[in-house]
């Protein structure tokens, strides 16, 4: 096939209507105004769930296996049927588009490598060669009124000069100069050309572009993202890229999250979320990478639920599709369908605007601790969990944290003070006032431990609040059980919401209070209210 090189098209220049990538492809021209003013968009109030779409495969010579041979797979995870694989296929993007939509994602954000000076370079041609047929997957899937839309995912590696470059002995591209912001900008602008707006997925109107590590460029600075700002507006009929950039970027974009949420856990940015299901790229010859195991989906699982806490607007899965580093999602032969049923799970809760329940959290935790080969990894992660409990909207949010319901001597109800929705005592059958609580059994049940307990409470009044927690003390039976805690929350009458936060050592936690509570917040003849109330594991042998 043909190589053909553009040279550098600066900002002067006008674009051609179409660019001849191949004999066989060009890259379309601009989109029309109408087209673009036609493209959808998720609302400010919509939930939304983007996953990263890797599409490079194509059996058996593209990123399958080692060498010429195909004797060693580099794959951590397998497709269930590895010969029907190919990024020029409408029919595999097709299988992978109803996949994608049967497990509640919205956004696929393909792994674009374009690199603009050499389109047809080795390791690389698939990124344009692929999008073609995956957006003739997409109008198919339109017609039958199952709607699937793509943004961005802008894989930075094309910056290295190996790719950016026809001529050998250039350095890596150079954001910070004007042909290094043009080749920059050119990437982000074919990848909008080759995909429809139609098909665009677009935050407030604005197409979705996130940047992969910015180590691969020799330099940059925000004026290579003032510069995309401009040319897309001018490109695209005024439309600004909604940009998410990450802690290497040292710019100021409309977005900010991390990658390394599969080996690391959920990194939780403003407004934006990235998780994963686990890492694993052990198969890849010359890889020394730290591994995290998936502990039978409930690495995933916590990390929805602690992805849901932070309340963001979007929610990005670290992959879908990147079998090498064993950070897929999508149906293997390892796991079936086993990440897409979780997947649709949690994107629901999450659509619906509701926060996870009680069963869930259990459910999160008791995976972590009883997975097949659950060890030191899965209870650190478990550890690194906080179970809340707190009123909103009129109701309880338990959150693997729960109230004890129907106690005589721990009444309560859901009220309003201050505007503020908490939880507040009610008198039972003693003159005392006792908030019961519960932990999720597989979170910590019967360990000799220590936990932290945070509460924001409403101080009025001159009375105090005493934490009595199940310890392991063997003092007495009773005395074990509602162990008090030495410090006493004074109030002060101050009329305003206050937090305590104490550490309770020798924790238990067998179930052993009323009504099978762990501990309880007691005040002498006076209610107490809270808000919120928090659980956190503390480290093993942590002492004050």
């Amino acid at each position: 096939m043909r190589q053909v090189c553009f040279g550098l098209l600066f900002a002067s220049i006008c674009f051609a209507p179409r660019l001849a990538v191949g004999d066989d492809l060009e890259i379309p021209g601009l989109p029309s105004h109408a087209a673009i003013a036609a493209a959808p968009s998720f609302g400010p109030d919509e939930h939304v769930v983007a996953t990263h779409y890797f599409y490079w495969y194509r059996w058996p010579n593209e990123h399958f296996f080692d060498g010429a041979n195909h004797k060693h797979s580099i794959l951590r995870h397998h497709f269930p049927d590895d010969h029907a694989v190919d990024y020029e296929s409408a029919d595999w993007h097709r299988r992978q588009v109803e996949d994608l939509l049967a497990a509640g994602i919205d956004v696929a954000l393909p792994v674009y490598w374009g690199a603009p000076n050499d389109y047809e370079a080795g390791g690389v041609r698939f990124s344009i060669h692929g999008l073609p047929p995956l957006v003739q997957a997409l109008d198919e899937s339109a017609q039958r009124g199952r709607v699937l839309r793509i943004g961005m995912f802008y894989d930075t590696s094309t910056l290295l000069a190996g790719h950016a470059f026809v001529e050998k002995g250039r350095g890596n591209v150079d954001l910070r100069t004007a042909a290094g912001r043009d080749i920059f900008y050119r990437t982000i602008r074919d990848f909008f050309c080759l995909v429809p707006p139609r098909h665009w997925a677009c935050l407030d109107g604005r197409p979705i572009v996130q940047l992969y590590n910015s180590a691969f460029a020799a330099g940059h600075d925000q004026s290579v993202i003032d510069y995309v700002y401009e040319r897309f507006g001018a490109d695209f009929a005024g439309r600004r890229p909604f940009i998410i950039s990450g802690p290497s970027w040292h710019v100021q974009a409309d977005a900010r999250v991390g990658w390394g949420a599969a080996l690391g856990g959920p990194i939780l940015g403003d407004g934006v979320a990235q998780i994963g299901p686990g890492y694993d790229d052990s198969p890849v010859p010359g890889r020394g990478t730290p591994t995290r195991d998936r502990l039978d989906g409930g690495f995933y699982q916590a990390s929805w639920l602690l992805a849901l806490q932070a309340r963001p607007r979007l929610v990005i899965i670290e992959t879908w599709s990147e079998l090498h580093e064993g950070t897929g999602i999508c149906e293997t032969l390892e796991d079936g369908r086993m990440y897409i049923d979780l997947t649709r799970q949690y994107s629901d809760i999450f659509k619906a605007g509701r926060q996870p329940g009680q069963s869930d959290w259990a459910a999160a935790v008791r995976a972590l601790l009883h997975a097949s080969s659950s060890s030191s990894a899965g209870r650190e992660f478990a550890g690194r969990i906080a179970l809340k409990m707190h009123a909103e909207d009129g109701q309880l949010v338990e959150q693997g944290l729960s109230m004890c319901r129907g106690l005589a001597d721990g009444m309560f109800e859901v009220v309003q003070i201050t505007r503020v929705d908490c939880v507040r005592s009610k008198r039972g059958i003693t003159e005392h006032r006792y908030l019961y609580f519960d932990i999720a059994d597989p979170y910590y049940y019967d360990h000799r431990g220590a936990l932290r307990v945070c509460f924001t409470y409403f101080d009025e009044g001159q009375g105090e609040i005493i934490v009595q927690y199940d310890s392991t003390d063997e003092s007495g039976d009773i005395a074990d059980r509602y162990k008090e805690h030495p410090q006493r929350i004074r109030r002060t009458d101050s009329k305003t919401w206050k937090t305590a936060t104490l550490t309770l050592s020798g924790a238990r936690c067998a179930n052993r209070q009323n009504g099978g509570a762990d501990f309880r917040l007691a005040s002498l003849g006076q209610d107490i209210a809270v808000t919120s109330v928090e659980i956190s594991k503390l480290p093993e042998g942590y002492a004050e």
